[in-house]
This record gives structure tokens, sequence and C-alpha cells, in this order.
């Protein structure tokens, strides 16, 4: 079953809140989407938010990241944050999975982040906060060497 498919029906089941069934397709989901990035990583290639699969997986990374992160998994969170920031081409993308690495830089909360920072009412591509408050500048400017250090480090 494609990546579109397994989301279709995660979000059916979201709707109807059956939780274990959740859990269990976006385990399902999480590993295609792997698989799908790890070959995209040893080919040099990039991940196109323009193609429904590349998508699908990009919103299965971005929700793996915000995971990890309310989790206290700081560490794998930015991992996460920085490999996409490399592997998508759309420069919408890049800025998006940059900017929350920068949140996780300062220490903060996944909830204080989108409180302070995070426009939740503009949504990119149906799935993506790509808006951010004007004040994330500040935290830009105070965490970009920091961001540049650990991203070079990745890459």
């Amino acid at each position: 079953m494609s990546l579109v498919k397994k989301y279709e029906k995660l979000d059916k089941l979201i709707y109807q809140n059956r939780e274990d069934e959740i859990n269990e397709v976006f385990r399902e989901i999480l590993k295609e989407t792997f698989d799908l990035v790890n070959s995209k990583i040893e080919k040099g290639e990039s991940l196109d938010v323009n193609d429904k699969e590349e998508a699908a997986a990009i919103r299965a990374m971005f929700e793996y990241m915000l995971e990890l992160w309310d989790e206290g998994a700081i560490d794998e969170a930015k991992e996460v944050g920085y490999d996409m920031a490399y592997l998508v081409k759309d420069p919408k993308l890049k800025e998006m999975f940059s900017m929350f690495v920068i949140g996780m830089l300062a220490g903060l909360s996944l909830d204080e982040f989108f409180e302070k920072y995070v426009n939740t009412n503009k949504v990119y591509k149906d799935t993506f906060f790509t808006d951010f408050d004007d004040r994330i500048d500040e935290l830009v400017i105070k965490y970009k060497k920091k961001f540049q250090e650990e991203f070079s480090k990745d890459a």
C-alpha cells in the first residue's frame, strides 16, 4: 500500500479515535518512509513535495520529528530536522525544518515553540507549518552559528 493510501487510512482512524490502530499504521508509514529516505540518501537525490508519495514521506518525517521533540528526544529530533533540511528540494520546507531545529537549539518545548513562533493559521501544501512570527528572527540570529556547525557536521 502506498504512503498516500496509508495516510488516508491513518486520517480515518484518527477521526474515529482508534488509538491502537493509529499507532500501528503510523509505524508502518515510518518504516516505509525510512526506506524511501535512505534510498534517496544513497542515490544522492532529494525529496520533492510535489510528488504525492514523497510529500507523504516528508509529512511522516515532520510528524516523527515533532513526536521526538515532544517526548524529549531532542538530539534525535534535531537529527531528523537537519536531515530533512538537507533532503527536501522545496525552499519553504528547508526553512521550516531549519526553524524547528532552531527552536530545539533554543531549548524550547514543542508547545512553547508553536505558541510563540508558529503561525498555525497558515498551512503549506495542506500539511506543513511554514509561516513563522517575526520574533523568530531573534532566535535565528542567536542560534545561527550553532545551527551551521551542527548542520555541517551532519552533511
